[in-house]
Formats: structure tokens, C-alpha cells, sequence
């Protein structure tokens, strides 16, 4: 079997994220590495591309789209299986029902983030409920206060233990930061259209009939909605004007679901706090307010940012190519349904 994989260039702390994945390969076949270095992309495509025509497998690294066309895919007369970690970035890239159509099976291990991302937005919630990095900026400064939390009377700080929790969409990020709360013994209720009821159940978090309700109902409110065009700005004025006064609002997919204007309004008033990582522009600007806003716990778009991450995905972007080639069904296997999704056509519960 022949195997091609296409890299960037990644800095030291995730350089080798593919040797596993690779020694995988290698133990099924030959594999040839192709490494795109700054500047020299284009050199590089053309050796993907020759080698593509004899590859059974391609490869792709995390989060990389190469540009790709229907004559490629058409001279790739041995490929199999197309495999990498596109997330929501082959929506008007990659048909699914061309390459299905040609034998060729797409493999998408985006999902292969969930675990990075729900740990990390538990961390956000801990951090905001705790009020963490206020105490320690405090002790940094010199200063030693056990009255953080008790100067904010009007917050939901303190416990996590028993909060009512409103999970704005239920995929795998959501899903899995359900299941990281089972221990802090919350209430938990969700909302997403696109999810079937008997998902809800099979989780046990009860289900609310709009994201007003949730909101309503919620003293911590995280969004899992992914950004597609069904879902853009779905957390608007009304949804946000829903929240009760010194609710959390907690966002680690991206910003394009939120309706900025009215989230920083009720900041500012000092209404809502909220830990964020994702922010559009990004970066935001060295002098947005809300970096050194005392209610507002801003990262720099990490909740994915991690090796573990990175090698996790490609690993498991390894491991569904050889499943395909040798008859077995991949784990994730990318779908009409993602396509549907992604492409904005997909109906509520289907």
C-alpha cells in the first residue's frame, strides 16, 4: 500500500504530532512525508499531487486545506481514502458526494478535538466561577484577599456544585462537557434543533424548547454551536437580554454565533460575566476594553491549541485511513449529513 502525507510545518512543541500516526503507516505500507515549509507551498502541492495519482491513502495534518480540484481527484486512480482534520472547512471544498461516488471514502477527525475543548471550557468555568485569576492578579501584587468571591454579591460565583446549567447546542463539545459536569451534581438542559430528542435522553439532560427558555433558566450559559450558516449570530439581543443578571457566559467555538454588540452591553453594565477564547476580529485589538475588564477571562484561542490535540487527530486520521483500506468502517467518516450541516441545508432533527 502507498500512503501520502501532506504537513505544515508545525514549531517544536508539536513537530513530531504525526510520528505516530506515521509509524502506523509505515507498518502497512510506504509512506511518503511531504512537509509544506513557509514559502515553499507550492512546491510542495506539486509533489502531493504526483504522488496522490499512486497513493491508496492520503493524509492530511490538522486543520490544513490544500487547494484541490476535480481533475486531482480524478488522476488519484488507486486512492481509497482522503483523511484529515478539516472541521467545518470543506464546505465548498470537498464534495463528499463526488468522492463517495468515485470510491473514495473522506475521513474528517475533527470530532478527535472534543476532548481539548470541553476540558477547556471547564477550566474556563472554574476559573470564572472561582474567580481565579482575580485572586491572582491580587497575590501577584502583593496583596492577600479571601474575599474575592464575596465581593460580588450579585455574580453566580462560588460553587460550581448544584448550578443550573444551559448547554446552548449538543454536539460533541457540549455533549462532553455534560459529562465532565456529573460529579458538581448540576442541572443541566440544552437546546439544539438539530438534535434528535432521544440523544437528549440517552444523556439525561432535559431539553428546552427555545434558547430563550435556556437562557432564561441558565446561571451559567455555554455555546457549542458550531459556526454554519444556520447558527450565525443564533445568540442574539433576545437570547443574550434572556440571561439573568450576574449569569456566566462561557464561549469556546467561535464568536460568529454570538451577536457581539448586545453580550458587551450587558458587561459593561456590569450584568454578565463571561470567559472567552474565541473573538472576531482575531486578535482583537491591543486595547479592546474587555481584555482587562474585571468580568471578562479572555484567552487567546487555545481551547484546541494543544499536542495531545494535534497528535490525537492525526492519529486517529491514520488509524480510520488504514480501517477503510483494509474493509472496516472508520470512526469518522465524514457524511452527507456534515456536508448538509456545514452547507447550511441541514433541517432541524435531521
Amino acid at each position: 500500500m502507498n500512503f501520502v502525507t501532506l504537513l505544515r510545518e508545525q514549531p517544536d512543541i508539536v513537530r513530531n504530532y504525526h510520528s505516530i500516526g506515521c509509524d502506523l503507516l509505515s507498518s502497512k505500507g510506504t509512506v511518503e512525508q511531504i512537509v509544506v515549509s513557509k514559502g515553499e507551498e507550492a512546491t510542495a502541492l506539486d509533489r502531493f499531487y504526483k504522488a496522490l495519482e499512486t497513493a491508496h491513502g492520503a493524509i492530511i495534518g490538522p486543520w490544513y486545506r490544500p487547494s484541490i480540484d476535480l481533475h486531482h481527484w480524478q488522476s488519484a486512480k488507486n486512492l481509497q481514502v482522503f483523511s484529515g482534520t478539516f472541521d467545518n472547512r470543506f464546505a465548498n471544498w470537498i464534495d463528499i458526494d463526488v468522492l463517495n461516488s468515485t470510491g473514495i471514502t473522506v475521513v474528517d477527525t475533527s470530532r478527535g478535538m472534543t476532548p481539548s475543548v470541553s476540558e477547556f471550557a471547564l477550566a474556563m468555568t472554574l476559573n470564572l466561577i472561582r474567580h481565579i485569576p482575580e485572586s491572582l492578579n491580587s497575590t501577584q501584587n502583593g496583596n492577600w484577599r479571601g474575599d474575592v468571591t464575596w465581593n460580588h454579591p450579585n455574580f453566580i460565583y462560588g460553587d460550581l456544585t448544584g448550578r443550573r446549567v444551559g448547554l446552548a447546542g449538543f454536539g460533541s463539545i457540549n455533549r462532553r462537557y455534560a459529562e465532565l459536569l456529573e460529579p458538581f451534581q448540576c442541572t443541566i438542559h440544552s437546546y439544539d434543533p438539530f438534535v434528535a430528542d432521544h440523544v437528549f435522553d440517552n444523556h439525561n439532560i432535559q431539553r428546552s424548547e427555545s434558547l430563550i427558555e435556556l437562557a432564561a433558566n441558565s446561571e451559567i450559559f455555554v455555546v457549542g454551536f458550531p459556526p454554519v450558516p444556520t447558527t450565525l449570530e443564533i445568540i442574539n439581543r433576545e437570547v443574550i437580554s434572556s440571561l439573568p443578571k450576574g449569569a456566566l457566559f462561557v464561549l469556546v467555538t467561535r464568536m460568529a454565533v454570538v451577536e457581539q454588540k448586545p453580550l458587551w452591553e450587558r458587561i459593561r453594565a456590569n450584568e454578565l460575566a463571561a470567559a472567552i477564547d474565541v473573538f472576531d476580529p482575531e486578535p482583537p485589538p491591543k486595547d479592546a476594553w474587555f481584555r482587562r475588564h474585571p468580568n471578562v477571562l479572555v484567552t487567546p484561542h487555545i481551547a484546541g491549541g494543544t499536542d495531545f490535540c494535534h497528535r490525537r487527530c492525526f492519529t486517529h486520521a491514520c488509524q480510520d485511513a488504514l480501517s477503510v483500506i483494509e474493509g472496516q468502517q472508520p470512526i469518522f467518516q465524514a457524511t452527507q449529513w456534515d456536508q448538509l450541516c456545514y452547507a447550511g441545508k441541514l433541517k432541524s432533527d435531521q
